[in-house]
Parts: C-alpha cells; sequence; structure tokens
C-alpha cells in the first residue's frame, strides 16, 4: 500500500522537473502543505536537473538558483547536492545582493533619492515643531543628522558593503532592508538587471515563497512574465503556512493564467486523526486538503479547556499531560522533555519568558514586526549581537574577550585613534576605567538598555548605528511633550523609544528565545520541525497581543464590525492569522496532540469546536476548578 503514496510524491517530482525544460520552460507554484516533503522534491528536482541537464548548463555558463529562507535550510539543501557548483543556493538576502553588487552608481542614485525625500520630511516636521528641545524634535534632528552626512558621505563612496551575518557599521554598509528595496526596484525597472537575471540563471526556484518580500516577489513574477521563453520561475509553499506580514497574501489569485499549480497532497507527518484536524482548519480559508499517508496511525487529539483566570497555569498544563498519558496510551506524556509545548505566537511567549518590555513596543509597527519576529532588525541584531556578548564579557571579567569585541566594533585600539598611537598605555587605562563603571551600573538589576547603551556610546567603547544612536536621548525630555509634537514621531520613532526603556533582562530574555534556548517555542519558530506529542496552548489574556485572537475564532467573543468585512473581502486579519497560526501549530504532531484552551466562555469554545468539525464532543474536556 505505501507504494502508492510514494508514486504520487515523485509523479509530482517528474511533473515539477518537466516544467523546467531549458527549452521550453513553465512557471509554477507548488502546493506543498505540512509533512508533504517538500524539501524532498526540490532536491529531488535538483538532483535530476543535474544528471540531466548539467552539460547544458555548463555549456551556457548557467547555473539554477535556489532561494530560501534560512542560513540552516541552506546548508540542508548544499549539503543533499553535495555542494555541486552547478546550484547556487542562498537566503533571499545573499542572493540579491549577489545580484545588486555591481552596480555602484545605480546603488548610490536609489541611495540619493530616497535620503533627499527622507531628509525634506523630517526637516518639515523639525520646523513644525513647538518644543525644538523636546523628546519628538531630538530623535528628528539626530536622524536628520545622520541621513544628512550619509548623504554627503555618498559621492566618496566608491563600493558598497553588505553582509548578512554582520553588524559591521560604516559608509558605504548597506542594511538588510535596503538589499530588499533596492534589489526588488531594481528587478522591476531595469531591463539590464533582468538579462543578467536571466542569462545566469534560467531557473529560479523558491522555497517558502509564502514569506518571501511581497515587492520581490511581484518584480521576479514580473521578470517572468517577460521572458517566457528562456526562464522558469517556480514557488514552493504554502499559503496558509505563512508568517511575516511583509509576505504576498494574495499569491494564490494573483499569478498568471499559464502558471501551473502542482500539489502535493500527501501528509507523511501526521497521524490521520490529525490531518482530518489540520484539512478542517483550513477547510474555510482554500479548501485544500491532505490525506495521510497508507500506513498512517490514528492519533490522538484533545481540546483542554481551563479557565483564564487560573492561578497557576503551570499546574494545570501539568494535569493536562498526566490526562494524556491515559488518553494516548504513551507514558512520555509525563515527560516534560518529551512533550513539545508550543504556543500562541511571540506576544505569549514574551509574557511567559519576560521579554515583553523590550519585544512588545516593536510587534505593534509593521516595518518593525517581521525583524522582531526573528530579530534580524540591525539595530536588533546589534543589541543581541554584539551589546549583550559584551556586557556578558564584563560581568565575567573576560578581559581577551573584551579586547577583541573592543578591537571589532570601535575605533578606540585602531590606528586611526591618534590617542593610541601616542599612548597605548594610557589609552588601555581609560578603557580599563570605562569598563570598571560599566560594570558598576551592570549589576543594577532595574537598568534600562537605554541607560546602559548610553554608556556605552559616550565612551566609545562601541560604535553603534547611527540609526540606534538617534534613539538615546536624555531620559528626562521622555514624558514632557505636547501631543502635537508627539504626532510628528512616527509610530517606529515611538516604538523604539519605549522599546529602549525595557529592563536589561527583558533584553537578554529576548535574545535567548530568538536562539531558541528559552524553553518556549511558537508557530514562527517551529515551521518545518516534527514532534512526537505536541501541547499547544491558547491564551489571549497572557498573549496580550491584537494580531492574534484565539477567543475570537473560538466563539468566545464576538467578531468586530471591522473583522467580519475583512474576512468577507479575504483581507487578512484577526482570525485569518490565527486560523493560519493554529494549522501550523496543529500540523507538528507527529503523534498525539493537546490542545489547551484557556477561556472565560468554556461553553462557547466547546460549541465552536464542534459545529466547526474540529474536534467532538468526547474529544473536549472542560476542565473544573
Amino acid at each position: 500500500m505505501t507504494h502508492s503514496n510514494n508514486s504520487k510524491s515523485s509523479n509530482v517530482d517528474n511533473e515539477i522537473y518537466n516544467y523546467l525544460n531549458l527549452t521550453d520552460p513553465k512557471s509554477f507554484l507548488l502546493f506543498a502543505g505540512a509533512g508533504s516533503g517538500k524539501t524532498r522534491t526540490l532536491v529531488n528536482v535538483l538532483q535530476k536537473i543535474r544528471d540531466n541537464n548539467l552539460h547544458t548548463l555548463i555549456e551556457n555558463g548557467q547555473k539554477v538558483a535556489v532561494i530560501t529562507y534560512t542560513n540552516a535550510a541552506c546548508t540542508e539543501i548544499q549539503h543533499r547536492l553535495e555542494y555541486d557548483s552547478i546550484f547556487t543556493v542562498s537566503t533571499i538576502h545573499s542572493f540579491i545582493w549577489a545580484l545588486i553588487n555591481p552596480f555602484t552608481s545605480d546603488i548610490k542614485d536609489f541611495l540619493k533619492n530616497k535620503l533627499e525625500i527622507d531628509i525634506a520630511e523630517l526637516t518639515l516636521k523639525i520646523k513644525k515643531a513647538r518644543d525644538k528641545s523636546g523628546k519628538t524634535a531630538l530623535v528628528n534632528a539626530r536622524r536628520l543628522s545622520v541621513k544628512q552626512k550619509r548623504l554627503d558621505e555618498l559621492e566618496s563612496i566608491d563600493s558598497f558593503i553588505y553582509s548578512p551575518t554582520s553588524n559591521k557599521v560604516g559608509r558605504g554598509t548597506l542594511n538588510h532592508s535596503e538589499v530588499i528595496s533596492i534589489g526588488a526596484a531594481f528587478i522591476a525597472d531595469k531591463k539590464l538587471m533582468q538579462v543578467v537575471l536571466v542569462n545566469r540563471y534560467p531557473i529560479l526556484l523558491i522555497d517558502e515563497s509564502q514569506d518571501t518580500n511581497k515587492s520581490l516577489l511581484e518584480s521576479f513574477i514580473s521578470v517572468q512574465k517577460n521572458n517566457k521563453s528562456n526562464f522558469s520561475l517556480g514557488l514552493f509553499g504554502d499559503t496558509m503556512q505563512r508568517i511575516y506580514s511583509g509576505g504576498k497574501d494574495d499569491l494564490t489569485t494573483s499569478l498568471p493564467l499559464d502558471w501551473k499549480t502542482p500539489a502535493k497532497v500527501v501528509n507523511y507527518r501526521c497521524p490521520k486523526r490529525i490531518v482530518t484536524l489540520i484539512n478542517n482548519i483550513r477547510r474555510i480559508d482554500d479548501k485544500k486538503e491532505q490525506i495521510p499517508k497508507d500506513d498512517a496511525a490514528e492519533g490522538v487529539v484533545k481540546l483542554f479547556i481551563a479557565d483564564s483566570t487560573s492561578a497557576n497555569k503551570v499546574e494545570v498544563e501539568e494535569t493536562i499531560r498526566s490526562q494524556m498519558v491515559k488518553f494516548s496510551k504513551d507514558n512520555n506524556w509525563e515527560s516534560v522533555s518529551k512533550v513539545k509545548t508550543l504556543i500562541l505566537e511571540h506576544s505569549m511567549a514574551s509574557t511567559r519568558g519576560e521579554f515583553h518590555e523590550f519585544y512588545g513596543p516593536l510587534s505593534t509597527v509593521d516595518s518593525l514586526r517581521d525583524g522582531a519576529l526573528n530579530g534580524s532588525n540591525k539595530i536588533i541584531s546589534f543589541i543581541t549581537d554584539i551589546v549583550l556578548n559584551f556586557i556578558n564579557s564584563v560581568l565575567e571579567d573576560d578581559l581577551f574577550e573584551i579586547a577583541r569585541i573592543i578591537k571589532k566594533n570601535s575605533l578606540l585600539l585602531s590606528s586611526s585613534n591618534t590617542s593610541f598611537i601616542s599612548d597605548p598605555l594610557g589609552t588601555l587605562k581609560e578603557i580599563d576605567t570605562d569598563i570598571t563603571v560599566l560594570k558598576k551600573i551592570l549589576v543594577n538589576k532595574t537598568i534600562k538598555i537605554r541607560d546602559v547603551l548610553s554608556n556605552i556610546h559616550q565612551a566609545n567603547l562601541l560604535i553603534l548605528p547611527d540609526e540606534l544612536i538617534g534613539y538615546l536621548i536624555d531620559k528626562n525630555k521622555e514624558n514632557n511633550e505636547s501631543e502635537a509634537d508627539s504626532e510628528l514621531a512616527t509610530e517606529q520613532d515611538k516604538a523604539w523609544l519605549n522599546a529602549l526603556n525595557a529592563n536589561l533582562m527583558h533584553v537578554q530574555n529576548y535574545a535567548t528565545y530568538i536562539t531558541g534556548n528559552l524553553g518556549y517555542a511558537t508557530h514562527q519558530g517551529v515551521k518545518g520541525l516534527e514532534f512526537e506529542r505536541v501541547i499547544a496552548i491558547l491564551d489571549d489574556e497572557e498573549s496580550r497581543g491584537f494580531l492574534f485572537s484565539y477567543e475570537k475564532f473560538f466563539g468566545a467573543k464576538e467578531l468586530t464590525k471591522k473583522d467580519v468585512e475583512n474576512e468577507d473581502a479575504g483581507i487578512d486579519s484577526t482570525i485569518s492569522r490565527t486560523r493560519r497560526l493554529f494549522y501550523v501549530i496543529c500540523s507538528r504532531a507527529e503523534k498525539s496532540l493537546a490542545v489547551v484552551a484557556y477561556t472565560k466562555e468554556p461553553n462557547a469554545v466547546k460549541q465552536k469546536a464542534i459545529d466547526s468539525n474540529w474536534f467532538s464532543e468526547e474529544e473536549i474536556i472542560i476542565l473544573r476548578h
């Protein structure tokens, strides 16, 4: 029986390979739901290309480009392809940088235009400010100074610098978002860039296409429309598993009519009962369905409904794990280490993990949210990768590491520091004094990250990104500002000023969480992963979020008029985001799943779960005090 599912899988692989015919190319969007072996298909297709088309590609001086979402995914695919040089496997940022890197003068023109627009807007805001020494006016003045300095230096730059893994700051350095926005503009508007792309890479495959930057994806689709006879664009993914707000939410409905839409319908991960559950979850969304593999086990799912005012939720969840031993006949549910706890999303994790003071303000702004979700924002990564390492070295009196970080990330120990050249011993003594002062403030348990950064900046121990320096204003300016002046601040500025007021411990906890070591996992962190036993925690009160609402999704709260309008119009909304979240979390389970819904309206939640065919009455347990 297993053979039939394997046949379906190989048929899809062959179908996709045939689309990538170098003389008669087709473009496609592959639907690959949870647990369908998407990466396996991607690798199988690439291996067939290598076996059958290698010589043609070499003769033409061409390669196949594969864009993945993370460095880990790149390494995994490269390893499976035995690091064959005919394939360029990279993250989106690295791929775009390789394309735009030679176009220095064009990058200058792009930045010049952008900086001039920004400077004009900031100048007008400063002019409108009633209090020129107020918080917003000071932030805008510093941002204006930074942008003006960058504009002044632009003409003298010979080449630009970008590294996806570096936080290097200085002249000619581009950040992640700039690389993407420049790349999207160049690919869409510059014929030469399109020619370079198509001639170099006749086949471009994009993994996790639902989360690829919308502007960039639209640019690639535009290139395909203009080069149908010699360019294949292949998109791998599942819109139901879209995580980041910057993705293209109308991907399945906006593609050209001649695109192919193959599908991987077998779920090789989940047991039958969980496949039925996730099919029912997404039915109201796009009606796509999967089937379990031929030898799939039956599986166990339970919905536990608990009081959201419970004083000890850890105890509640321990009780649930004990009950799951009986329901699943699996003693491993007793062991915390053998059960994966998945929670609503970052906002809920930030409460349980105590990093909401830092993450919370950033999560409320569209332009900052994605960077806060994965830690890729330039300021965030500077703080988490450099500042926190420096702080740890200072607290641990690791003199070698302190010296290494200062040498790499400041000018104090460089040949450009005349004081160091003329009196190296004196400079080292000054650094030692500044480190002692820093250590004294770090032992204060209530110290804010802004005060730490201000100390580091004033002592020149590290070179801070210009954007970050702009937010290090005098704390006494915080609350003394007119409403009119406050309105001149961008949402991004307000968010950063609030986030930098976070306790240092919250920033440290956030950094630990982003690296996956805090013990809480969300759908953002586990997509693509799988676990034998999953306990999914749904708790709106803990989440403090506005992007998701399980209470609304499960019928415990009325939908707002806006919610209904968004749902009817197919616009991304609280309900659709929550539905995707719920789908991804449930689809991680390989054997058994316990969903825990905290609510004040247990009967409404139970009824909605039954009416939606998510759970049967026998699968629902209402926990009483």
